[in-house]
């Protein structure tokens, strides 16, 4: 009986795991250190949540089903993948005890499941070859390096195979011209539960094959194997395939705070003094889980795709900006790992951080969320384009220009449009209906009214409508009138941090002083700071968007709503309701809780909606390249042939009303939900005053008897 001699094994896989293993521990640990040399954050908290992230979105691939084709692709890649590691982890094992198998049932079930899985993942690579070379998704660049990575995965699980049936049908070959049949057929046993490996191995041990070659065939596809998993896994440090080592670590320790709270800078007074770096300006300012996002992009293009500015042709491309950050670290890294000082910036350069990156991309973002919400390995771009900002702003002092009126404007009047903080309650001034909080100190509600619920004419009339919803519903609510100052959000999205928290820290000061406990605001920027951010500065109340309290009240039956004349809407999402607080269905069910009402959808809407383009404090800059986002967006809801685009947003209010008139578009109106609501209500009668009560007669006098 001809049987190869497997002693040699244990030295070769000994020098192969030596140097491959060697090779990819220097690569990782100089990754390491990189990564440990940014600045620290705390992601180690909330271990139980952080493990049900890792569940649903890293190994449940939730996000990737957003597009089910390539999602469904990439899950059964990546999950086989993770089957086949313990096979690769056994066939290193067998290296050094060539007859270990996994012992008692595991031993059967894996090997079903395995080849299985085998078979599904080789149907799937072939389902990704077919995509990226006949179909060519717009979001995907042709990439030697995908095809590489694509071909070494199959060549695992076709090597997988082959080693089985060869080796094992070899050997059972030679059992049998030996005329050992029992030999033979306990070879064949072992892998018996294996169905193409099985099968293969009984094909080669009936065929003329000689077995001494088949087994050195077989041992080929078993030294191929191994090459194949050291080779990849060397390759991923240095290329875009990185993100299968860093995937999971990185959703595992993604931001569990509120997506819409941008960080605090603490002590900022004290640090803008002592003229330190703010924000993101040098690759030393990069926290260490920055870092780990840098790492981790796929190049898959999910945020690029969905970016509001890139799609209106602006300089902005959320992966792009992901790239060249990590490519500057790169460039730097000999520098940082021997400790080096930061080369000085020459006055008015740009800085060293962001080089090759366009000044109007950073400036071009909308803060929409949606690059975020699509990745799926949970990279943070927004926070990182913020700081950028803060960078430049509060350090560089090189922003757009039309923001200088906008931050003139916020600081002498608290308000974008610098109109004198003593008109801001105004509108309420000869409304009772309207109390504020010296007439009603207890009231349940603070309403915060927002600057342009204030002072813009078209946003008083929600701000009216949302008064008469409050007061038909007997709600009792007051507003902080003039002493309302803006709730920080232009100040804090547009880099200039010192100028939010003061603005936040003299709201909070009012609030609490009052006892406030409970806010309204008509603005989801308000609500999104007042919710999310305010708690950085000790600001803790509940907070509601006037939408979600309609919906309440309307559920508890205190709004009474009388049909409307027939009327078809499609319902655009506020991305700082929507994305940054997943509130998408309150606006809705208020709108179709209106009798005659037929709501019809975007393509577009909810997680996959697009921005207006006013958020990110783009209110206040002009829009000089590309396509103006309003106009895209007004093109996208007009495909669904409404009467009225409803909004929860003033900011939404005025891009959309705008867009229509820019398209010259007729007959469609904008409209918020408190509105179209408040137009449906049904007042109550007012109780008739009692009549008054008809004073009775007087007896008539007696007529005096006469004298005598």
């Amino acid at each position: 009986m001809e049987m190869l001699d497997y002693g040699y094994r244990m030295l070769f896989g000994a020098l192969l795991l030596l140097v491959g293993g060697g090779i990819f521990s220097w690569t990782m640990y100089v990754r390491i250190r990189l990564l440990l040399a940014g600045k620290p954050e705390k992601r180690w908290d909330l271990l139980a949540d952080r493990a049900g992230r890792l569940l649903k979105i890293a190994i449940g691939q939730r996000k990737m089903f957003k597009e089910p084709a390539s999602g469904i692709l990439h899950a059964l890649t990546f999950w086989g993948f993770c089957v086949l590691s313990i096979r690769t982890t056994l066939l290193f094992v067998n290296a050094f005890a060539p007859d270990f198998f996994l012992p008692g049932v595991l031993h059967p079930i894996y090997d079903f499941s395995k080849d299985i899985t085998e078979v599904i993942v080789l149907v799937a690579i072939a389902g990704f070859f077919y995509r990226r070379l006949v179909v060519q998704p717009a979001r995907i660049h042709y990439s030697n390096e995908a095809l590489v990575i694509l071909s070494f995965i199959g060549g695992l699980m076709i090597t997988d195979f082959l080693y089985d049936g060869l080796h094992f049908g070899g050997m059972a070959k030679a059992a049998l011209g030996a005329g050992n049949t029992a030999e033979a057929q306990a070879i064949l046993a072992k892998i018996a539960h294996a169905p193409v490996g099985s099968a293969l191995a009984g094909y080669f041990s009936a065929s003329d094959f000689d077995p001494k070659t088949m087994q050195m065939v077989g041992e080929a596809n078993y030294w191929l194997h191994l090459s194949i998993i050291l080779t990849f896994m060397n390759l991923l440090p240095i290329s875009k395939h990185f993100h299968v080592i860093t995937a999971l670590p990185n959703v595992f320790l993604s931001r569990l705070e509120p997506k819409g709270a941008l960080t605090l800078i603490d002590n900022i007074e004290d640090r803008i003094i002592a003229e330190e770096s703010l924000g993101l300006g040098r690759v030393e300012d990069l926290t260490w889980k920055q870092t780990m996002d840098l790492y981790t992009c796929t190049e898959c293009g999910r945020c690029t795709v969905n970016c509001p500015a890139w799609n209106t042709d602006k300089p902005l491309n959320p992966a792009l900006i992901i790239k060249d950050l990590q490519a500057h670290l790169y460039d730097e890294k000999d520098r940082i790992l021997a400790g080096g000082a930061a080369p000085a910036a020459e006055e008015g350069a740009i800085p060293p951080l962001i080089a090759g990156v366009n000044p109007d991309a950073i400036w071009s973002c909308t803060t929409c969320r949606s690059c975020s919400e699509q990745c799926p390995v949970m990279i943070e771009h927004v926070d990182k384009i913020v700081d950028m900002r803060r960078h430049m702003m509060l350090n560089l002092n090189q922003f757009p220009a039309e923001l200088k009126v906008t931050l003139k404007n916020l600081e002498n009047k608290s308000n974008p449009w610098g109109i004198s903080s003593a008109k801001r309650g105004a509108w309420a001034k000869k409304r009772p209906d309207v109390p504020d909080l010296k007439s009603n100190p207890d009231a349940e509600w603070l309403y915060f009214v927002g600057c342009a619920g204030a002072y813009d004419d078209r946003a008083k009339k929600v701000t009216e409508a949302v008064v008469k919803i409050l007061n038909a519903a007997g709600t009792d609510f007051a507003i902080i009138g003039k002493k309302e100052k803006c709730s920080g959000d232009p100040a804090r999205r547009m880099g200039h941090e010192y100028l939010f928290q003061e603005q936040a820290t003299a709201n909070i000061e009012q609030m609490n002083k009052a006892g406030v406990k409970k806010v309204i605001a008509s603005c989801p920027h308000c609500f999104n700071s007042i919710k999310n951010e305010y708690p950085q500065l000790g600001g803790h109340f509940e907070v509601v968007h006037h939408t979600q309290l309609i919906w309440r009240l309307v559920r508890e039956g205190k709004l009474d709503l009388k049909s409307a004349a027939q009327m078809k809407i499609t319902f655009h999402d506020s991305c700082y309701l929507g994305r940054y607080n997943d509130e998408y269905d309150a606006p809705r069910e208020a709108l179709a809780a209106v009798p005659g009402v037929e709501l019809v959808e975007m393509e577009r809407s909810k997680q996959t909606g697009m921005c207006c383009g006013a958020g990110g404090a783009r209110m206040y800059m002009e829009e000089k390249i590309g396509t103006r986002v309003n106009q895209l967006r007004v093109e996208q809801a007009m495909e669904t042939k409404p009467e009225v685009i409803a909004v929860s947003c003033p900011f939404c209010l005025t891009m959309v009303k705008d867009g229509l008139r820019e398209k010259d578009i007729e007959g469609v109106e904008t409209k918020d939900v408190a509105e179209i609501i408040a137009d449906a209500l049904v007042e109550p009668t007012p109780e008739p005053e009692p009549e008054a009560e008809t004073p009775a007669a007087e007896p008539a006098a007696v007529p005096a008897a006469p004298k005598d």
